[in-house]
Formats: C-alpha cells, sequence, structure tokens
C-alpha cells in the first residue's frame, strides 16, 4: 500500500529541484520533517523514537565477505525499486540481524539509512512495551511510517515482542496481540519502506516473524588486528603516533581474540576516548596508540605487571 501524499518523496523531489544532482539524506532534516506532523503523530515520535547519528558513512563500515554481499543485493534492489514494481515485482525490505552485542548491527543500519537518504524511525522498544497498549503502539509506528513514506523502520531487540513464547504464562496474550500487530503492519506496509529488526537472541525469535524477513544477516565478534581497526574508526581525522609497546600490544590483541567482551563498539569507544584525551590536554589531533591500546586492556580486564 502506497501513501501517494507521504511527505519524504515530496521532500526529496523538492529538495532535488532546488539542488540538481544533490543527495538528500532525510536524517540531516529531521527538525523540518518533525515540524510537518500532526500533534499526534508528534507524539509517537517524541515517546517512542530513539535519535539516530547522522554522520556515519555506509562505506566504513567493518562488514563479513556476506554480509556485505547481501546489503549489495538488497542496495541494487532499492536503487531501482521503481522498475521492479511497474513490472509487478516488489523490491527485498525486510532485513534481520543477528549476533552476539557490540558486533556492528545497529552501526550498521544507522549507515544503511544514511545510504539510503530515508528518514530512520528507530524504536525504542523498551519505552513502546512500557506505554499502554503494546500492539496499539506498534500501528502507530507504521502509520508514521505511511504518512512519512521513504524511510527504515528499526525494532531493536525485537526478542522483546515477537518471542517463541510459553503460551502458559500470564504475558503470553499480550505479547501474541504484540506479534500479530507487526504481522499485520508488515503486510500492509508501504513498499518504499524498509523494515529492520536486530537481536542477540535468534532462538528466542517466534518463528513465524523470522519466515517474514527477506534478508537474514548473522554478525560475529570482530576478528580485524587492533592496528587496522585503529585506521578503520580515525577515519583519517587524526595523526597517528605509533607509541605503544610492541610486546604490550601483543598481550591485549591476543586478549582481544579470547574474550568475548570484544566488539566493534569498545574499539570504537577506544579510539574516540583517546581522540578526546588528545584535543583536551594537547589541543592538537593527534591519536597515541598508547592510548588505544590502554583502553582496550581496561575493556579487556588486562593487568600488566609494573
Amino acid at each position: 500500500m502506497v501513501n501517494e501524499n507521504a511527505i519524504m518523496p515530496k521532500l526529496k523531489a523538492d529538495y532535488l529541484l532546488r539542488n540538481p544532482g544533490g543527495f538528500y539524506n532525510a536524517n540531516e532534516h529531521r527538525e523540518e520533517i518533525y515540524k510537518l506532523l500532526s500533534d499526534e503523530y508528534k507524539e509517537v515520535w517524541d515517546s517512542m523514537l530513539m535519535p539516530v547519528d547522522t554522520s556515519i558513512d555506509f562505506s566504513k563500515v567493518i562488514l563479513s565477505d556476506d554480509n556485505r554481499a547481501k546489503y549489495d543485493d538488497f542496495l541494487r534492489e532499492q536503487g531501482k525499486k521503481d522498475l521492479l514494481v511497474k513490472y509487478g515485482f516488489f523490491p527485498v525490505n525486510r532485513l534481520l540481524l543477528y549476533g552476539a552485542s557490540g558486533t556492528g548491527k545497529t552501526y550498521s543500519l544507522k549507515a544503511l539509512a544514511n545510504k539510503l537518504g530515508y528518514i530512520m524511525i528507530y524504536v525504542d522498544i523498551a519505552q513502546a512495551l512500557s506505554q499502554g497498549n503494546v500492539s496499539m503502539n506498534i500501528h502507530k509506528i507504521f502509520e508514521l511510517s505511511h504518512i512519512l513514506g521513504e524511510c527504515l523502520i528499526f525494532f531493536d531487540e525485537c526478542d522483546a515482542i515477537a518471542w517463541n513464547r510459553d503460551t502458559g504464562t500470564p504475558e503470553s496474550g499480550a505479547a501474541r496481540r504484540a506479534t500479530n500487530a507487526i504481522f499485520q503492519c508488515l503486510d500492509q506496509m508501504d513498499w518504499r519502506c524498509v523494515f529492520a529488526s536486530a537481536t542477540n537472541m535468534l532462538n528466542r525469535l517466534d518463528l513465524a516473524f523470522e519466515r517474514r524477513f527477506d534478508i537474514k544477516m548473522q554478525f560475529y565478534t570482530p576478528k580485524l588486528d587492533i592496528e587496522e581497526s585503529i585506521v578503520h574508526f580515525n577515519r583519517g581525522r587524526f595523526e597517528i603516533v605509533d607509541d605503544v609497546e610492541k610486546n604490550r600490544a601483543g598481550i591485549v590483541q591476543r586478549r582481544m581474540e579470547q574474550s568475548p567482551k570484544a566488539s566493534y563498539y569498545g574499539i570504537e569507544l577506544a579510539v574516540e576516548g583517546a581522540m578526546k584525551d588528545s584535543l583536551l590536554e594537547t589541543g592538537q589531533p593527534v591519536l597515541h596508540t598508547k592510548d588505544v591500546y590502554d583502553r582496550l586492556a581496561v575493556q579487556l580486564n588486562v593487568k600488566f605487571r609494573i
């Protein structure tokens, strides 16, 4: 079902008319879009949506070869979705990402929204669950997506709702109604929109929910060398000074490869923290690798002999 009066396609068309050859990233215009909503949907936006980082470049996202290929196939169809629909086909638009926490699931979807230029409806599941009628909240979120048009609806930790439940539990009635609401909304979703979910616990998902996804991607704990990671997350902004002791670097690298605590997010935090310290202490954009390794050592509980 397509809403011909949807906000996003019109805003995009107006922008491109003023900026021929430009790229309209709706996430950079969230305030303008918000002002066009009715009070009812402003309340949905305020109470159940999370902020989105508009600076994440999709080309910088760390992906396995398999996940990169799946995203490439997805983007290929999305790039020619109007052509597909003209001949009776619908583009793939439902993505399920699963794997351990901190492996880049949410990060990659934020980058994907920026790549598409779609407004991201990043749903705060905990808030949606806490506000009265959950199934009604879900309908409101999809209604908002219908009003917007081109957007990426993201349910993080979707196992909190669409879980493979024991019907004997007291919560199963409300949870089942919530899951059924998602099914109904997906069946009526504007084909220009994208629906994505992420979970750390694939085995908990309702099988009927899982089957509704076109693409499933598993995310693993990072296997990148720390030195490569520093270069990746620095993105060329700071001068890198390699001042870490090789023995200390080797210990942290081995622990990172062995520890379930290792994550892309943790490495990024270490790099960004070291960047901030450098600016605050020296005022200069210089990244010291020793600072990054020291921060990773704290994350991984590595103790060095003095």
